[in-house]
Formats: structure tokens, sequence, C-alpha cells
């Protein structure tokens, strides 16, 4: 399906969530850029699940991820959480066994404290990977 190895930026958008000014900025640096959206009808489980497989067949194509990011639509719940969690785990595992990439974790109003709790767990389970995971505490980050 995917065939190149060109460094490549991942936006991951829950429903409701606006990932277009992520778009711009990856493009700085890697002007390969893939956007997944959650689609109204679609649970958070069974689009973290769409992008485990999309990241993986990707990955297997030769497909090489650098930088992503995981854009909160506001929502709450032991649900939400364990998607994510499985959403940045599909975006983190072929970053270390490369040694290197950035994933962001970003939202607005109370779910960025989700998203910065969320980061620092994540952040102390890669340690020593190459790997960051970082929480915007605006709604767009200054990523180069």
């Amino acid at each position: 399906m995917f065939m190149h190895r060109e460094p490549t930026s991942i936006i991951v958008a829950e429903y409701g969530a606006d990932g277009s000014a992520w778009a711009s900025r990856f493009a700085v640096g890697t002007p390969s850029v893939l956007s997944l959206a959650q689609a109204n009808d679609e649970s958070a489980m069974d689009f973290a699940q769409r992008v485990r497989t999309i990241v993986a067949s990707f990955v297997a194509g030769g497909g090489n991820i650098c930088r992503g990011v995981l854009v909160g639509g506001g929502g709450t719940g032991a649900e939400l959480l364990s998607a994510r969690s499985l959403a940045i785990r599909a975006l983190v595992t072929p970053m270390a066994e490369n040694g290197e990439g950035t994933v962001v974790l970003d939202a607005a109003g109370p779910d960025r404290f989700s998203m910065m709790a969320l980061a620092t767990t994540v952040s102390s389970q890669i340690t020593g990977t190459g790997v960051t995971v970082t929480a915007t505490s605006s709604r767009v980050a200054h990523v180069a």
C-alpha cells in the first residue's frame, strides 16, 4: 500500500478535533503528511484500532514515521483513555524501532490536562528509546 522511506508525519484527529493546523506545521521538515480522522459514527476504540492497522501497514510497506500528533476531540472516559493509549502505542512503536521520533498530544480546554497526564505517563515508559512524547499547553505547539 505504502512504498517509501521518506520521513512522514501522521496526524490522528479524534472526532470533533481540527488537525488542519498540524498539517502546515508538520509540512515543514516532513513534506509527507498522513492524516487520519475519526468518523462521527466510529467508536474511540474502533478508531484506535484503525490507526494501528494503517500505521502497521504503512511501516510494513516501507514507511518511515518520524512525527505524530494525537489531536483530542474533547471527550472523556475510560474507553477513550484506552483508545488513546492504543493509538499512541501505534505511533511510538515504529519510532522506537528506528531510535527516534516525536509524538505530540494536543487538546483544548480541560482535555489538555488529560493529554498532559498521558504524555507524562507514556514518556516515563519509553525512556531510552529515542522517542519524545509531549503535550501542548495551548491549541497548537510550535514544532519544527
